[in-house]
């Protein structure tokens, strides 16, 4: 336990000091400051009604399908993908801990940090609360929630995207495009006859979001969804490092 802890910590203060990620969330805030904005001043249904404002943050707004799927690859393309690049894989997975506590630590801490990217935005509804606005606050974090899981199963895929190699391009790029599929195919599919169609509504992850925890809607499907999914993919990161003790 104790090794793990200390490659959480490890991973956890490396995001943290790292000037790029900066920048990421630094267009996330500003991206996200000027929809708030925009919303309360130009948007005639969100201010007759700030029930509708959780939606576009943390629903199926536009940021949510654009910059959402592509921002954890970009974070967690050094868990792996660096230490590939710079040869420090080897030496971290021979130290006295295990291969699987190494990947659990890498995924949550990029978990950890993700939460400030969230957590702002969670703060302007708060300011927004401040100054007297009437805000139905189950329904805020209950759409909070549902982000938070989203953007932790894109995490996963993102952890298993920078198991690949030392490739960058390869594990952010990759990442996104298995994250944009999750987020769009079962979208585009949900209208196939038959059990495909309902196969594919039953993923769809925007109506999870929109429909179920934006309307302040706890639905232990969508729960296990994200957290099955989630795991799958970690597992998967494990099986790739595993794997690389099966070749001789």
């Amino acid at each position: 336990m104790s090794a793990f802890l200390a490659q959480l910590r490890r991973e956890v203060f490396s995001l943290f000091v790292t000037p790029s990620i900066y920048v990421l969330l630094g267009v996330w805030y500003f991206l996200n400051g000027l929809l708030f904005l925009y919303l309360l001043d130009y948007a005639p249904a969100v201010q007759a009604d700030l029930r509708l404002l959780p939606q576009y943050f943390f629903g199926s707004g536009l940021l949510v399908w654009l910059l959402l799927p592509a921002f954890p690859p970009l974070i967690t393309l050094r868990l792996l993908a660096e230490d590939y690049r710079l040869g420090t894989l080897e030496p971290l997975l021979s130290a006295p801990i295990s291969d699987f506590a190494v990947v659990l630590a890498k995924y949550l801490g990029a978990c950890i940090f993700f939460l400030l990217f969230w957590g702002g935005i969670l703060l302007l509804f708060l300011l927004l609360d401040l100054h007297g606005a009437t805000l139905d606050w189950p329904r805020v974090l209950c759409a909070f929630l549902g982000a938070l899981l989203a953007s932790f199963l894109f995490l996963a895929t993102g952890l298993w995207a920078s198991s690949w190699g030392g490739n960058l391009v390869l594990a952010a790029g990759g990442g996104a495009v298995l994250n944009y599929l999750l987020l769009f195919l079962p979208a585009l599919m949900e209208q196939s006859p038959g059990f495909l169609g309902e196969l594919f509504s039953a993923a769809s992850i925007p109506k999870m979001l929109d429909q179920g925890f934006s309307a302040g809607l706890l639905d232990s499907y969508s729960l296990a969804f994200f957290l099955v999914l989630s795991c799958f993919f970690i597992f998967l990161t494990w099986l790739k490092l595993v794997s690389r003790r099966w070749v001789p």
